[in-house]
C-alpha cells in the first residue's frame, strides 16, 4: 500500500504542478482526479482485506501443520541414542 500511497502523492504534485505553472488546466485536473481515485481505490482494498483477515483470524478452518523446526527437533531427538 506504501507504493500506491506515494504514487497517488506524485500524481497529486505532478497535477498540482501542470496545472497551477502551465496552461493545461485540463491535464491537472486529471492527475488531481487520478489521484484521489486512486487513493480511494487503496483505502477500501485495505479495509477489505482487513476484514478478510479477521475472519480468517477468528475462526480456524484450516488445519494446524507443525512447523519444519518442531518436527526435525523431534525427529532429531527421537534418532539420539539415550
Amino acid at each position: 500500500m506504501h507504493i500506491g500511497t506515494i504514487a497517488a502523492f506524485l500524481m497529486a504534485l505532478v497535477g498540482f504542478v501542470v496545472g497551477f505553472f502551465y496552461a493545461y488546466s485540463w491535464l491537472g485536473t486529471n492527475f488531481l482526479l487520478g489521484s484521489i481515485a486512486l487513493l480511494l481505490f487503496l483505502i477500501l482494498r485495505e479495509s477489505t482485506l482487513s476484514q478478510i483477515r479477521m475472519r480468517e483470524g477468528g475462526s480456524s478452518t484450516r488445519t494446524a501443520r507443525p512447523s519444519r523446526a518442531s518436527t526435525s527437533s523431534a525427529g532429531s531427538s527421537a534418532a539420539r541414542p539415550a
